[in-house]
């Protein structure tokens, strides 16, 4: 009772915390505007391309930016968003969009539904959010339900912003859960230039499921 207490009171800090972010007004971090964003995004676009994904996860939609251009990779496409101000946001801008649902929901509790399997989960400056010593237990159990949510041969892209060596080794700290899982690292590039201390670079990690055969 008392996690699961700490974990609801970590989704409404979280999600007050990003509705009053989106609630001043749209793209806020400037996805569509400012150069480390965008070239961010298409640095995520370009890890993704050569192969066609048949159904994709975005774990983290905000206001639809990156779930833009995973319609053009994937047949299908559902984003994930905690944040009802960027969700209706995302639903207004795709609306027009075939194939592609948005939902409202925090990764550590949702399930796909039946027996649904990705080929692709792309998981942007999400993590960070909820690697907070307060729901550490449930924070660790979202590696395994993520991995498990991944078809054989899918892949799995981390993209985190950091500003110094420590908050990289964080970040290089996630993809090193997965691989403990059993997913290989296929890939690991930053995206950004530092032209001075505490700039932003984002570090792209594209991990692969073993096939069955």
């Amino acid at each position: 009772m008392l996690a699961r207490l700490r974990l609801l009171f970590h989704r409404w800090t979280t999600r007050r915390k990003m509705d009053r972010v989106f609630g001043r007004g749209p793209d806020p971090y400037g996805y569509g505007s400012v150069a480390y964003e965008k070239g961010r995004l298409s640095a995520m676009e370009d890890v993704l391309k050569g192969r066609r994904y048949k159904a994709a996860l975005e774990i983290g939609a905000a206001e639809g930016a990156f779930t833009l251009r995973l319609a053009r990779l994937a047949d299908s496409v559902i984003g994930l968003e905690l944040s009802p101000v960027a969700l209706a946001r995302a639903r207004e801008a795709l609306r027009a969009r075939p194939g592609l649902s948005l939902e409202e929901a925090d990764v550590r509790t949702w399930e796909p539904a039946g027996s649904c399997r990705f080929d692709l989960i792309v998981c942007g400056d999400v993590l960070y959010y909820l690697d907070k010593p307060v729901v550490a237990d449930e924070f660790e159990a979202a590696f395994p339900r993520i991995a498990g949510w991944l078809a054989p041969s899918g892949r799995l892209l981390l993209a985190h912003g950091f500003a110094d060596e420590r908050e990289r080794a964080v970040r290089r700290g996630y993809r090193e859960r997965f691989e403990r899982l059993g997913l290989r690292l296929v890939s690991e590039s930053v995206a950004g230039e530092a032209a001075k201390p505490g700039d932003v670079r984002c570090l792209l990690s594209l991990l692969e499921k073993p096939s069955t055969t």
